[in-house]
């Protein structure tokens, strides 16, 4: 029997079993444990029983099947099963409104936000909000606006379910007064030729929807009128003078252009919803396959035979530069199955075959000739109605087998059949064929040299902040094999994904740490390079990062930092990590302002998420030693110790006991004996050291980048560079330490801490060329003119606005400066004035390293006066969140109340009579 016929029959046989009043169905688990297959086939099999209406799927978690015929015989007993279908059933049926949106490829991935905004503004009351579509010719805007109508019926938002109506205003574009009385209508006499009165369209769709596209054809008199009806609901027909007339009418425009530049503000005020909708070739790569085999689906169909499209074509499609998007696409899929046609056969030929010549010419002209290996062979599709599209892989070494391999090693680990140290060894061989195949087979980085440039430098900085965030030491070539395998599973496509999810999560639980940092690392590549890669990379990517660890214990006592300060437990934990070779400690910083419990609420979410059965050492600065005890031991079961007084010294000595497994009361009992205070007094010296302090009001963090950028601009060590902590600057001033250790010459910053006597200069005076003099002076006794005189060279060269935020954060420095740009503006025209050009540089920089810190998900939480901010900005929040929300679905973020804040300061800081 083959493989199917196995699980069908062990299907049935286990259905029988079922206890109706315990168990919901059978697991693809059950099945392969009894039949000694691997779990991925057997669920993937399960599958195709469940489409064949041979066997039930239940969508819960875990999945259940259950043997249709069995079910039907036994329904009547079968309480639990048919519970779990009914509840399935009901959710079902609420979604059933939403199922229209179903038919847009991309509904739930990279339309998801489209789609959320889209039924947002239908359900309005009470009658709904305006909708803009804007993108290229052919990206689906008319077939979106569509979708929109048929969920504005399905959910019963409008009055006459049956009225839609599609006007393309560039019918009369050069017609400004028949494009007029077409849309409101025309009273006899109103123009020539205007014989009877006439309604418009506007009153043809009263109680349904009215999509216009082309709206930028709309002239500006056109505008004034319908945002008078967007408005008001009322409108006069051309020609009418005293007459107002009223109607109920949905609106949905579609542009293919820049509505900042085709429309008046008064009429895009009224337009409170504007949805961009990617082009094909911004489409996350499964996205673009669906459309493909979608179009070709269609055909298909129509033509009434079956078509296997060769894999080349559907790199070129893939990868084509031409112009028109989907709508473009659609032609040329017609076009290729017509040129096939021509050369067959038609009555005779079962299956049309789609190949490289019959694409057309004109198309092929836009491509650039590379093919590149994406992981699947043919595509066949059905001329039937069934979804039955399947992709044949050729290769017996691809990636399919490989990851198979691993599950059946997963399987072995959980079995006992081989130990970790065994399991792990075979995935990182594995992972070592994979590099083989995609490094000496498949890949030439001369094919692509942009993006492995991009991809090479984004990788270079993850991995430089991991070692010294972690303490984990990368090999020489990391970057480079980390860049070959992102650019191939950017191009690579898995139909198994509930599989590979499952598997990943099982990964995860062995080697948390690790994947925390896959997290990361993916996080920040996808952000950066606006790409989704496929989830089987994360698979990879945490065997290759555990491969930097390999003979890390997996039996080791887990340990925390918890100290006071914005970084101060975070500092801590990067030296020790670095010092010790290994990822130790995990860090929570604890601001001031941040309450016992709040503290205690992140240390049980660490406790929940982190394997800690071989027991927990937590160091704390200061205080809460009983409140921290009482606060986690719900939370936790196994050997706990708690020290207090952190140094770097205590952390190390910790963490090398922790490396050489001493038990948790060991380490506890020896370090704190080793660890008493000493001193050593030195009297203060006559001469002190020049010094230039580096700050910044967000936190110590940028101040240190600062601090490194301004150390490339000296060349000896008269004076020494130093970054602070703006709080400690403003709060202290002059009677800080700082001033008393050194003499401080000048301090750089991205704000002013106004201490006396001590000149300041902003980073983007530096930027626009305005700090030379400042400098000059504050140098002038210390070191030669013709030092100084080259330190400011070196300031010309290294501060450009570009530079710096690349040298600040990890983000593509072009890009967030044209996204901040058009932000930026979007908050100018809310606040209603133009923001000075120091204070719009200032604010670039700040919001950059404020997106990183949000992409790292580290945003700074705390903010002295949130509490007054809230009550007082509400407004201010409004406008920031509407300004910067582009960017806030670019890099799938959320800006806090505390990080507005920070921004709002920035403003009244250059701004000294802002209020908002």
């Amino acid at each position: 029997m083959t493989n199917k016929e196995n699980i069908m029959k062990s299907l049935r046989e286990l259905s029988l079993k079922i206890d109706g009043e315990k168990e919901c169905g059978v697991t693809a688990k059950d099945i392969s444990d009894s039949l000694g297959l691997q779990r991925n086939i057997v669920s993937h099999l399960l599958n195709v029983l469940n489409k064949e209406e041979k066997a039930i799927k239940i969508n819960t978690r875990p999945v259940y099947f259950i043997d249709m015929e069995v079910y039907k015989k036994r329904k009547g007993e079968l309480k639990l099963v048919t519970n779990c279908l009914e509840s399935k059933k009901g959710d079902a049926k609420e979604g059933n409104v939403s199922e229209v949106f179903k038919k847009l490829i991309g509904y739930n991935g990279s339309l998801k936000y489209v789609v959320d905004q889209c039924k947002s503004a239908v359900l309005y009351p009470p009658m709904g909000l305006p909708i803009l579509l804007i993108g290229s010719s052919g990206v689906g805007k008319s077939f979106l606006a569509q979708i929109i109508y048929e969920f504005a019926k399905a959910s019963n938002s409008i009055e006459s379910p049956e009225r839609f109506v599609i006007f393309n205003c560039a019918e009369y574009a050069n017609n400004p007064e028949l494009l007029s009385a077409t849309l409101f209508g025309s009273v006899k006499g109103a123009y020539t030729g205007a014989e009877r009165d006439r309604p418009g369209l506007i009153e043809e769709a009263d109680g349904g929807v009215l999509f216009l596209d082309e709206i930028h054809r709309l002239p500006p008199e056109g505008q004034e009128k319908l945002f008078l009806f967007l408005d008001k609901g009322v409108f006069r027909r051309l020609g009418e003078a005293e007459r107002w007339r009223s109607a109920k009418v949905r609106m949905i425009f579609a542009t293919t252009e820049n509505p900042k530049d085709n429309f008046l503000e008064t009429f895009l005020r009224r337009i409170p919803l504007i949805v961009k909708i990617p082009s094909f070739q911004e489409r996350p790569l499964s996205e673009k396959l669906e459309i493909i085999q979608s179009i070709y689906k269609k055909e298909a169909i129509t033509i009434k035979k079956d078509i296997l499209v060769s894999n080349k074509v559907i790199n070129i499609l893939l990868k084509s530069k031409s112009g028109g998007n989907i709508g473009g696409l659609i032609n040329v899929i017609k076009l290729s199955c017509a040129s096939a046609l021509e050369g067959s056969s038609y009555k005779t030929i079962k299956v049309l075959k789609i190949k490289i010549n019959n694409l057309p010419i004109d198309f092929m002209e836009n491509f650039d000739g590379i093919l590149s290996n994406v992981n699947f062979a043919d595509m066949f599709i059905s001329s039937s109605g069934i979804e039955d599209t399947h992709y044949f892989n050729k290769s017996s070494s691809s990636i399919s087998d490989l990851t198979s391999e691993i599950f059946k090693f997963a399987e072995e680990f959980k079995e006992n059949d081989i130990t970790q140290e065994e399991f792990f060894r075979k995935c990182l061989e594995n992972f070592n064929k994979l590099v083989d195949e995609i490094i000496f087979n498949e890949i030439d980085k001369r094919r692509n040299a942009v993006m492995f440039g991009s991809i090479k430098k984004i990788t270079e900085n993850i991995l430089v902040y991991i070692e010294s965030e972690y303490g984990i030491k990368y090999f020489a070539n990391s970057s480079e094999i980390i860049t070959y395998i992102v650019i191939y599973f950017m191009e690579y496509y898995n139909e198994n994904e509930e599989d590979i999810n499952e598997l990943i999560d099982y990964m995860s639980e062995k080697y948390p740490k690790e994947y925390k940092i896959v997290t990361k690392i993916i996080e920040t590549i996808e952000t950066n390079l606006d790409i989704a890669l496929n989830k089987i990379l994360n698979l990879y990517m945490l065997i290759y990062i555990k491969s930097f660890n390999q003979k890390k214990r997996s039996d080791r006592t887990s340990a925390v930092l918890i100290a006071h300060g914005y970084s101060t437990a975070s500092s801590i934990a990067s030296v020790a990590n670095r010092m010790l070779g290994e990822y130790i400690f995990e860090a929570i910083d604890m601001p001031l302002e941040l309450s016992t419990p709040e503290i205690v609420t992140k240390l049980n979410s660490y406790i929940r998420e982190t394997n800690i059965s071989n027991g927990l050492i937590i160091l704390v600065d200061m205080g809460s030693l009983e409140s921290i005890y009482k606060g986690i031991t719900k939370e936790f079961y196994g050997d706990l110790a708690i020290i207090n007084n952190i140094s770097t010294y205590l952390a190390l000595d910790v963490g090398s006991r922790i490396l050489n497994s001493e038990s948790v009361e060991q380490i506890a009992k020896e370090a704190v004996k080793g660890n008493v205070s000493k001193y050593n007094y030195i009297p203060l010296s006559k001469n002190r050291k020049n010094a230039i302090i580096t700050t910044c009001l967000t936190g110590i963090g940028a101040a240190k980048k600062i601090k490194d950028l301004m150390d490339k601009c000296f060349t000896n060590d008269e004076v020494e560079v130093i970054a602070y902590d703006y709080e400690g600057l403003e709060g202290n001033g002059k009677e800080g330490n700082i001033f008393k250790q050194y003499d401080v010459r000048l301090i750089i910053g991205t704000s002013d801490p106004s201490i006396e006597d001590v000149p300041y200069i902003s980073v983007e005076d530096f930027i626009m060329k305005k700090g030379e003099s400042l400098l000059k002076n504050a140098l002038r006794d210390v070191v030669d003119i013709e030092v100084i005189d080259k330190i400011n060279r070196e300031v010309v060269k290294l501060f450009t606005l570009e530079n710096v935020i690349n040298y600040l954060t990890i983000l593509n420095p072009s890009k967030i400066i044209d996204q901040v740009e058009n932000a930026l503006y979007n908050l100018e025209i809310g606040i209603g004035f133009k923001l000075p050009n120091d204070l719009k540089i200032s604010l670039y920089i700040h919001i950059s390293c404020m997106l990183e810190r949000l992409v790292i998900k580290d945003p700074i939480m705390n903010y002295n006066k949130s509490e007054e901010f809230l009550k007082y900005h509400i407004h201010f929040i409004e406008l920031v969140k509407k300004a910067f929300s582009v960017i806030e679905q670019f890099y799938k973020v959320e800006i806090p109340i505390s990080e507005i804040g920070f921004i709002y300061d920035s403003i009244k800081n250059k701004v000294s009579d802002f209020k908002l």
